[in-house]
């Protein structure tokens, strides 16, 4: 359900009256068919566009509260992801973009989150990478960030992502937290239009990673929402 804080929203396309606002994609999968592989029907279907070879992408009852999307291989070696573009293909090149998911690790291993443009995803705006070892690093073209957070099994954490394009800068949130701040991501030749999740070249076979309640907003405190 999209709600708009300051008037109606007819449709996941239209803005405030009076707001350079736009819900770019949402994706929350409750009414997603259950244990089975999803579609690629793009935002406006709440789907991603493209899947990875041999990446499993189920959603799933549990064991969030709410149905999520599961994502895990069955051989180590190559990284796969779900490629979830923004609705008409936008690419953000301008303003302010936020980016809001909750994510859930059955077990501490390699996982990714990533922000790319639209089309072939070569452009690093972000790559963040929960590891094995518990800890969530960042790189995006200008290198590696740190090691900035730590992360449990069997917990969901929430992320929020905030990037002003104007700047060339980032924040990135995690449960609330603030662990980076006006990081220079070091692109200026494109925009961001897609979100990329899933497993890592060094994640194990088998090993779960969840995805839920993805929200992405031109501009802030227009559209409201929470993560359950």
């Amino acid at each position: 359900m999209l709600t708009c804080v300051r008037g109606m929203l007819l449709s996941a396309t239209q803005v405030c009256a009076g707001d350079d606002a736009r819900l770019l994609l949402e994706a929350e999968f409750n009414d997603q068919p259950l244990d089975q592989q999803i579609g690629t029907g793009g935002a406006a279907q709440g789907e991603p566009v493209s899947l990875a070879l041999n990446l499993s992408a189920i959603v799933r009852a549990g064991p969030r509260p709410t149905p999520s999307l599961e994502l895990s291989h069955a051989s180590t070696g190559v990284a796969r992801s779900a490629l979830i573009a923004f609705l008409d293909n936008e690419e953000m090149n301008h303003g302010d973009l936020i980016i809001k998911l909750t994510v859930r690790a059955a077990q501490l291993d390699y996982f990714s989150v990533g922000l790319r443009e639209t089309g072939t995803p070569i452009q690093v705006f972000l790559a963040l990478i929960f590891t094995a070892q518990g800890n969530i690093s960042v790189n995006d073209a200008n290198g590696f960030a740190g090691n900035l957070a730590s992360y449990s099994a069997n917990v969901d954490h929430r992320l929020r992502l905030e990037y002003h394009m104007d700047r060339g800068t980032y924040d990135i949130e995690l449960d609330g937290v603030l662990i980076l701040s006006e990081r220079s991501h070091g692109i200026t030749e494109r925009g961001i239009g897609a979100l990329l999740v899933g497993t890592d070249s060094q994640t194990d076979a088998g090993s779960l990673f969840y995805v839920d309640n993805i929200r992405v907003v031109r501009g802030d405190g227009i559209f409201s929402g929470s993560f359950d």
